[in-house]
């Protein structure tokens, strides 16, 4: 399997709640970029998974432009406090060669730590419009290895 974990583009520092921030012009620049970027690598996603957050959205709706065929799934378990073992189990349990996920800090730190360290002591950071592809023969702790990461 592989995993495409893309952490949204840069996002205004406050808004009414945390869920409604927005990405900002240099965040939606940055969004495009890494469409562009994650095309050249002519990806096969068969499923694409955001967070229901404002800016996730906005940053999957560019990547959304190459996968005109699949829907968008909004999961409030991958928002920045997500529970990274549940989506874990979720992501074996869809049998699906390749999925994106659209989230925050600190759950894709998280679960990029734990995928590929087996802890998330390590703390792998991700930055804004980061995408790490890991590959997986089992989604489990230390079970992944970064095949490449792009960034805008």
């Amino acid at each position: 399997m592989l995993l495409y974990l893309l952490r949204h583009a840069i996002a205004e520092d406050s808004a009414e709640s945390d869920s409604a921030r927005e990405l900002t012009p240099k965040g939606m620049d940055q969004a495009r970029s890494i469409a562009r970027v994650f095309n050249q690598h002519s990806p096969q996603v068969d499923r694409v998974i955001c967070s229901p957050y404002a800016r996730a959205q906005q940053t999957a709706a560019s990547i959304m432009r190459l996968f005109p065929e699949l829907d968008l799934t909004l999961d409030a378990g991958i928002t920045p406090d997500g529970d990274v073992y549940r989506v874990m189990d979720a992501i074996e349990s869809y049998d699906l060669q390749q999925v994106l996920l659209v989230s925050h800090n600190p759950f894709l730190s998280n679960l990029l730590s734990l995928l590929v360290d087996g802890t998330m002591e390590s703390h792998r950071p991700v930055g804004n419009a980061t995408l790490h592809c890991v590959s997986m023969d089992v989604v489990a702790p230390g079970c992944g290895e970064i095949l490449y990461t792009l960034e805008p």
